[in-house]
C-alpha cells in the first residue's frame, strides 16, 4: 500500500495525467446561517464558475414543509416560490441538484420540539428517531416526499437520505418491543429495515431517483445482511472522512468489503466546517490535505467499483442543529475554489489558479500565495463579510500576541487587583490605553460585521456570531479598562492584609 501511494504521488509530481473526480458536488448546510435568496443565487453562479458540477442542498428546517411539519419549520424558512427560484437558477447554470433530508439521526430540527419529543430514540437526546414507532417512519417519509415533489420538477436524479451518526438505537420503548420479535435483537437489522422502507418509498414514488446515504451503517455490516435487506440495490454509499490520513481512517479492508456489496460508491470530503466546532476562520491547509487524500483514494480504489467518479465536498455551517456557527460561506470561498482544483488535478497549476482568481472576481494581479494567506482583495459574493471577519481575526490576534500587555496583566491586573481596585498605576495605565485603542477598533469592526452580514444572512446570524465570538472579547476588554480606571481613582491604600 505504501509503494502504491508513493508511485501515485510520484506520477502526480511528474504531471503524469490521472483522472480525478468527474463529478464534484458542493454541499449547502442550511441548519446554520442559511443564505438569503439573492446571496444563494450568487453562490450558485460562483460555484458553477469554479467548475463544480452540482450541489447538495441540506434544507433542514429552511424548507417550507406543509401539514404537521409546518409547525417546526424555521421562522426564516424560504417560501416555496423562493425554493423554486433557487432551483431554477441552478438548472440554468446546469448544476445537478441533490436534496438531502435526514431520515435516521441528526433530526434535532424535528425532535427538539415538544410535539415530537415522544419520537426520540432516547428521551434525553433529540438526535435519533425512534424508528420502531410507525409514527416516526410516517413523519420521515412525509418529509422526503414533500422535498422530492418540489425537486422532481427539476428532474432530480438523486436524493441523499443522510443516516450518519446514529448514536442511540434500540432504547425507546417501541424499539425494545419490536427488536426481539422482528429483528432477533439486532439493532442493525432494524436500521436496515428502516432504510429499506425509506428507499423503497423513493423508488416507488419517484422512479427516476436514486438514493444516496452516508456509509456509517454500511462500512462494517455483514455482506449477507446488506443483501438480505436489498440495500446493495437500493442505495449508493457515500464514504466520508475529513482527516489528512485516509489510509489509516479508511483502510483497504473497508474498501474491499464495500466493493463486495456495491457497484457504485461516492466520496465525501470537506472544504469547511470540519476543523473545530467553533472555528470561524478557514485555515485552508487541513482541507487541502483532506482533498488531496481523497484524490489518492479515488486513484487507488476506483478499479474495485464499476463507478467511483463522484465526490461530495461538504461545507458544514454547524456540527449539528444545536452547535455553534463555524466557518461560514464568506470565509471559505477560496478553500472551495482551490479544493475543487485539487479534486480534479491534485496539484494547483498556474492555469487553474488563474481561472479560480477570475471566478472569485479578484484583481488580475492577485497571486496564489495571497489566496492561500487570506490577504487577497477578491470580490466574490459575501466578500465584505469575509473582510470584516478577517479584520476581527487580525485585531484579536494582534491583541493576543501583545506580550507586554499580558505580562503586565499577569503581574498587576489579576482578578484580585480588579476586585480590590488596588494596583500600581505605573504598570497598568499603559495597558488601559491599549484596551481603549482595541475597543475603538473593535467597535468599527463590529459595525462592519453587522452591515456585511445583514446583506447576505437573516438577522439572527449576526446576533449569534457577535454573541459567541466578538462580545466575550469586547466584554473582557471593557471589564479590564473599567478596572484600570477604577484603580486610577485611588491615591492611597491601607496596610495589608487586604483579603480578610
Amino acid at each position: 500500500m505504501l509503494l502504491q501511494r508513493t508511485l501515485l504521488v510520484l506520477a502526480l509530481t511528474l504531471n503524469i495525467a490521472l483522472c480525478g473526480y468527474q463529478r464534484s458536488i458542493v454541499h449547502f448546510d442550511m441548519k446554520g446561517a442559511p443564505p438569503k435568496v439573492a446571496y444563494f443565487k450568487q453562490l450558485l453562479t460562483t460555484i458553477s464558475g469554479l467548475g463544480a458540477t452540482g450541489v447538495l442542498l441540506e434544507w433542514e428546517d429552511m424548507f417550507p414543509f406543509r401539514g404537521d411539519l409546518s409547525r417546526v419549520v424555521n421562522k426564516n424558512a424560504y417560501t416555496e416560490d423562493e425554493v423554486i427560484s433557487i432551483l431554477e437558477h441552478a438548472q440554468q447554470l446546469e448544476l445537478e441538484v441533490i436534496p438531502l433530508v435526514q431520515t435516521l439521526a441528526h433530526m434535532e430540527w424535528i425532535l427538539k420540539n415538544e410535539e415530537y419529543s415522544n419520537l426520540r430514540e432516547d428521551e434525553r437526546y433529540p438526535m435519533v428517531a425512534c424508528i420502531g414507532d410507525p409514527q416516526s417512519l410516517e413523519l420521515i417519509i412525509d418529509s422526503v416526499n414533500q422535498l422530492m415533489r418540489v425537486h422532481s420538477k427539476f428532474n432530480s436524479r438523486y436524493i441523499h437520505i443522510g443516516a450518519d451518526e446514529a448514536f442511540q438505537v434500540g432504547i425507546c420503548e417501541a424499539d425494545r418491543l419490536v427488536l426481539p420479535v422482528k429483528y432477533e435483537n439486532d439493532t442493525l437489522r432494524m436500521i436496515f429495515d428502516h432504510l429499506k422502507k425509506v428507499s423503497i418509498n423513493v423508488t416507488e414514488e419517484f422512479p427516476a431517483t436514486k438514493v444516496l446515504m452516508w456509509f456509517d451503517e454500511l462500512k462494517s455490516a455483514p455482506l449477507e445482511l446488506i443483501k438480505e435487506y436489498s440495500l446493495d440495490e437500493l442505495v449508493i454509499p457515500v464514504v466520508w472522512k475529513y482527516t489528512s490520513n485516509l489510509d489509516n481512517d479508511l483502510p483497504p479492508e473497508m474498501w474491499k468489503n464495500m466493493s463486495y456489496s456495491f457497484k457504485e460508491v461516492w466520496g465525501g470530503s470537506a472544504f469547511k466546517g470540519a476543523d473545530g466546532a467553533s472555528r470561524y476562520w478557514n485555515r485552508l491547509k487541513p482541507y487541502i490535505l483532506n482533498n488531496k487524500e481523497w484524490y489518492l483514494q479515488n486513484e487507488k480504489y476506483k478499479s474495485q467499483f464499476t463507478t467511483f467518479d463522484s465526490i461530495i465536498i461538504t461545507g458544514w455551517q454547524r456540527y449539528d442543529h444545536f452547535a455553534s456557527l463555524c466557518e461560514l460561506w464568506p470565509t471559505s470561498m477560496v478553500s472551495l475554489a482551490l479544493n475543487l482544483i485539487v479534486l480534479t488535478k491534485f496539484h494547483i497549476d498556474t492555469v487553474s489558479a488563474e481561472q479560480a482568481i477570475q471566478a472569485l472576481n479578484c484583481p488580475p494581479s492577485t497571486t496564489l500565495d495571497q489566496l492561500v494567506a487570506g490577504s487577497d482583495r477578491c470580490r466574490f459574493p459575501g466578500y465584505r463579510a469575509r473582510d470584516a471577519i478577517r479584520d476581527y481575526v487580525q485585531l484579536k490576534t494582534f491583541f493576543e500576541n501583545s506580550t507586554w500587555v499580558h505580562n503586565r496583566e499577569n503581574g498587576w491586573l489579576q482578578s484580585s487587583h480588579m476586585r480590590l481596585a488596588a494596583s500600581n498605576p505605573y504598570y497598568i495605565d499603559a495597558i488601559g490605553k491599549a484596551y481603549e485603542r482595541t475597543l475603538k477598533k473593535l467597535d468599527t469592526v463590529s459595525t462592519n460585521l453587522r452591515t456585511a452580514f445583514t446583506e447576505i444572512f437573516y438577522p439572527d446570524v449576526i446576533e449569534e456570531f457577535l454573541t459567541d465570538y466578538v462580545t466575550p472579547f469586547s466584554e473582557d476588554l471593557q471589564k479590564r479598562k473599567d478596572a484600570v480606571q477604577n484603580i486610577d481613582t485611588k491615591r492611597s491604600y491601607g496596610p495589608r492584609p487586604w483579603f480578610l
